[in-house]
């Protein structure tokens, strides 16, 4: 699963995040910017929920 941008509180997102490990799946997400719409995304990836993928094709070869 590709997560681009989660804000900390969404719901949705986190959800998404949660299921990802459930569904033997991993958690892939970009660099977190300093945007206000990816503190849950460096969230997730300070605590090791989320690998860190630099660009597309890196996703894409994970998945």
């Amino acid at each position: 699963m590709i997560l681009i941008e989660a804000l900390d509180h969404a719901e949705a997102s986190m959800r998404t995040a949660e299921a990802a490990p459930a569904l033997s799946r991993p958690l892939l997400c970009p660099p977190a910017t300093k945007d206000i719409r990816a503190d849950g995304s460096a969230r997730l990836l300070a605590g090791q929920r989320a690998v860190l993928v630099p660009d597309p094709a890196r996703a894409l070869a994970l998945l």
